[in-house]
């Protein structure tokens, strides 16, 4: 009994690991999509998402083992999904949606260590079990995801997933009890350079601020003097967030510049995409981005095992077919496909890099893909910010097609612009790593 209860704790820990980023999020914009007329509940979707992005970034300022953070996951989500519970109240919403974003950007990378450091010491493997308890977990919660949704109770879906946050924090305690790197040391938190750490931490907040500031407009009408301030602090934080990375980017090039450009083409599939595509054929195509990524996504390894060298070709080649409605979707599979082949080859190159400690090996391509999608976007949103100025057109119009404003042929236009700057920005990353020797198996 014992023995298969452990089993099952750590197949719902790999379950969350996997998909930990994705199920919070939906359950919170099935929440806001609900009660679309009560602004308070897009508190929490708000937070999620500006979370979600802040939470890798906090990991450089903390110096916990692997096993304690992953501790610390599972905890803020247990927590994250109680307050949801009373996500009515401005508060709980609040502290729901942030506890469930930093929770989301801390379970993947922290498991993933864990099971790596496993594998290596050869005394810990995910085996068919662990996945078999996984499926049945996921099964469940979709169901009651379901359930939920067509009752409009949503209090039954964040109550159900607190419970398969519990489960996963027992599977978090029988990972490290079976790894002896884990089980055999201490941990303590460790603060270097304190005055930078407050500068740090001034610039998390004005970050917060922006991030949510971004995805405010993306729900509600906004003046123009108000979306230029947030354009100016765009360029801003995006100058403070390259200088910030400029030490950890001189070890490793040019597999930071590799990492970085995951989390550029990350953003414009899995956000970008998703509002474009909806405005241009007229229908909520999250679901079928959604299914189009995880398919490419565990299929780019395979795909391409035998010609890594052609993975950022085949990106090209998907911006490139998003320009058109008949090639649209493909040329996103091809994208996904290109996260998938590149994941692999960036954990197996990364965590055996000699300038870098490999419990944090995972944490720093996080941080640094998150770089790149927080860029992405504030590179994306400027863009929409002062054509909204220059041409008086409403912010939400590029995203609400109920809303008049933005035509077909400026969203081909930006489509156009932004394909361009990814497919240069490719160019460069695949010039940059082609001569150097990545690990691949």
């Amino acid at each position: 009994m014992r023995q298969n209860f452990e089993t099952f704790s750590v197949g719902v820990l790999n379950l969350l690991a996997n998909a930990g980023v994705v199920i919070p999020y939906f359950f919170c914009l099935m929440l806001y999509t609900q009660n679309s007329g009560n602004p308070v509940y897009a508190l929490p979707f708000l937070m999620l998402y500006t979370f979600r992005c802040i939470g890798m970034l906090l990991t450089v300022y903390i110096n916990w083992t692997a096993a304690t953070m992953l501790n610390v996951s599972n905890v803020t989500g247990i927590i994250g999904s109680l307050s949801m519970l009373f996500a009515g109240n401005p508060f709980f919403g609040i502290l729901g949606g942030i506890l469930l974003g930093l929770s989301s950007s801390w379970i993947w990378p922290y498991f993933l260590t864990m099971r790596s450091r496993g594998k290596l010491d050869e005394n810990f493997k995910i085996t068919i079990n662990h996945w078999m308890a996984a499926l049945v977990a996921m099964i469940i919660l979709v169901a009651i995801g379901y359930l939920s949704d067509k009752m409009q109770i949503l209090n039954l879906a964040f109550g159900f997933l607190a419970i398969v946050f519990v489960f996963s924090w027992f599977g978090g305690i029988y990972m490290k009890r079976q790894i002896d790197f884990y089980s055999n040391s201490d941990y303590k938190i460790s603060i270097h350079n304190p005055s930078k750490l407050v500068l740090a931490l001034i610039f998390l907040v004005v970050l917060v601020i922006l991030m949510f500031s971004i995805r405010y407009t993306r729900l509600t009408n906004t003046s123009s003097v108000m979306d230029l301030l947030i354009c100016l602090l765009a360029v801003i934080v995006l100058a403070t967030l390259i200088y910030f990375q400029l030490d950890i980017h001189r070890k490793i090039f040019p597999l930071s510049l590799a990492a970085l450009t995951r989390g550029v083409v990350m953003n414009f599939v899995l956000l970008y995409s998703i509002f474009d595509s909806t405005l241009r054929f007229k229908f909520n195509s999250t679901m079928i981005i959604f299914v189009i990524y995880m398919v490419g996504f565990e299929l780019g390894p395979t795909l391409l095992k035998k010609f890594t060298e052609w993975r950022y070709p085949v990106l090209i080649i998907g911006i490139i077919f998003t320009m058109w409605d008949p090639t649209y979707f493909f040329g996103l599979l091809l994208c996904a496909i290109f996260i998938g082949a590149d994941n692999v080859i960036l954990n197996d190159s990364l965590y055996t890099h000699p300038n870098l400690n490999g419990e944090r090996a995972f944490l720093i391509k996080y941080q640094l893909s998150s770089v790149g999608n927080i860029s992405q976007q504030l590179i994306y949103m400027s863009v929409i910010y002062i054509l909204s100025f220059a041409m008086n057109v409403k912010v939400l119009s590029f995203f609400d097609k109920s809303v008049s404003g933005a035509t077909y042929s400026l969203l081909t236009n930006i489509h156009l612009f932004i394909s361009i700057w990814i497919i240069f920005v490719s160019a460069i990353t695949y010039y940059s790593t082609r001569r150097f020797k990545l690990s691949s198996k």
